[in-house]
């Protein structure tokens, strides 16, 4: 296993060589129809309208959002049976998102899945989730992305994943860029390389969201293998410190809550901080790259436009965060009685916030169900909203930017590919295209 932290800039061949390979893995961790958050999803459907319509028909629902859409519920990913109800409209959402101690994400402690992960931001509010994110913060702030991220991690990695294609015709994207360059970036950023980038995010899927349907003593040994690999990435960084994410979470420092003295993050806090890194950063630009360059391709206008004027990719990839954001929900605990665009809500209420709905609310955007890279600038919801809103924000929009500006450099002429079915917007809680199959030239 390979271990080393990666010290010094310039390229990694042999790192890199690995990223290319064709690992059965990335067919079987890829694919939006086997996302495990999916399970019970009518894969021939698009929940778009459906969420929608109940947000027309009232901002704020009793019932879950799979229950409301008829969905099969996934009892065992959200903790113990409570109340539910689920938030539809901007203003509730943004309620939601904004008042996080009152609609806590502490809630994140009943799921399995996110306690195998450890302490980590995801499941904390107020104080303690102010203070761990702030140790974290600077290393995830836009000009150290573009100074350090991009320079280190992100360009290397798209222009060996696209010279590659360089003599192909057509290709499907999902599987050539769109799945190896997040996971390759932040599975990189930590110190691994070679085929560990891979057997990492598939060993830590199989220890925590995909133990459900694993034997326990395998979903173990994953667990062990991922943590006896983060120790070694610990004390390699701490003897030998690396030009890497952990070595900066090792110098990062937090001010402890009950004496006020500043300190180190502990051990569980970098564990917690690599593994949250991984899934999100892995799982979410994935999808949504690959979201993005679908709706250029189907809007050609706008991919011609940005073939012209650079600047406007981020605007085309900020416009796909809210037309058609990858994770559309996200839970909250309320944590005393509240009222909601008029509506009671219980204390103890387990809170779904559809943002994808909420991004599409006619009350805050005009012709919402349009793609236009042009309209309003405004916020929207894609990555999250409020102090909870995604901390590896800047990173993930580099990587599709950088990538969008690659495959313009080299096909600027790239279209659908006729000859292929047509890729189709899937999933519920992770949406993505079930391809990305383009002709290049």
């Amino acid at each position: 296993m390979a271990t080393c932290p990666m010290t010094g800039g310039g390229g990694n061949s042999a790192a890199l060589a690995s990223l290319m390979s064709d690992n059965p893995r990335y067919a079987e961790m890829f694919d939006v129809n086997k996302e495990s958050a999916n399970a019970g999803v009518d894969n021939n459907r698009d929940y778009t309208d459906d969420m929608n319509a109940l947000r027309e028909k009232a901002p704020v629902h009793q019932g879950s959002l799979r229950g409301l859409l008829g969905v099969p519920e996934m009892s065992h990913m959200m903790g113990p049976p409570r109340n539910e109800m689920t938030f539809f409209s901007y203003r509730a959402c943004e309620i939601g998102f904004r008042e996080n101690l009152l609609f806590s994400s502490e809630g994140y402690n009943e799921s399995a899945g996110v306690r195998t992960i450890g302490t980590t931001i995801l499941s904390m509010v107020g104080k303690p989730h102010k203070r761990l994110r702030s140790a974290a913060q600077p290393l995830f702030k836009r000009p150290k992305v573009i100074d350090w991220w991009n320079k280190r991690w992100i360009e290397e990695t798209v222009d060996a994943l696209l010279d590659r294609l360089l003599d192909e015709e057509a290709t499907d994207l999902n599987s050539q860029l769109c799945a190896r360059l997040p996971m390759a970036t932040v599975t990189r950023a930590i110190g691994l390389e070679g085929e560990d980038v891979i057997e990492f995010r598939y060993q830590l899927n199989r220890a925590t969201f995909g133990a459900a349907s694993l034997p326990p003593e395998e979903s173990a040994a994953s667990r062990a293998w991922i943590d006896t690999t983060l120790r070694q990435l610990i004390a390699d960084n701490t003897r030998d410190p690396g030009d890497n994410l952990i070595t900066g979470l090792l110098n990062a420092e937090i001010v402890d809550e009950e004496d006020g003295i500043k300190r180190k993050l502990t051990e569980d806090e970098i564990f917690g901080y690599c593994k949250l890194a991984i899934f999100a950063g892995g799982g979410t630009t994935w999808r949504q790259l690959g979201i993005t360059i679908d709706a250029l391709m189907n809007h050609y206008h706008f991919w011609e436009a940005c073939r012209d004027d650079r600047s406007l990719i981020e605007l085309a990839v900020e416009e796909s965060l809210r037309w058609r954001c990858t994770d559309p929900m996200m839970p909250r605990l309320s944590t005393a009685d509240a009222e909601v665009e008029g509506v009671h809500v219980p204390e103890g209420t387990r809170v779904y916030l559809c943002f994808g709905a909420a991004n599409h609310d006619p009350a805050v955007f005009e012709r919402p169900l349009e793609y236009d890279i042009f309209r309003k600038k405004q916020a929207n919801m894609g990555f999250g909203f409020g102090p909870h809103r995604c901390l590896g924000i800047e990173v993930a929009r580099q990587e599709m930017i950088v990538a969008i500006n690659g495959l313009l450099d080299r096909f600027p002429k790239m279209t659908l590919d006729p000859s292929k079915p047509k890729p189709e917007y899937r999933g519920l809680e992770h949406r993505g295209m079930t391809a990305v199959t383009v002709k290049l030239k």
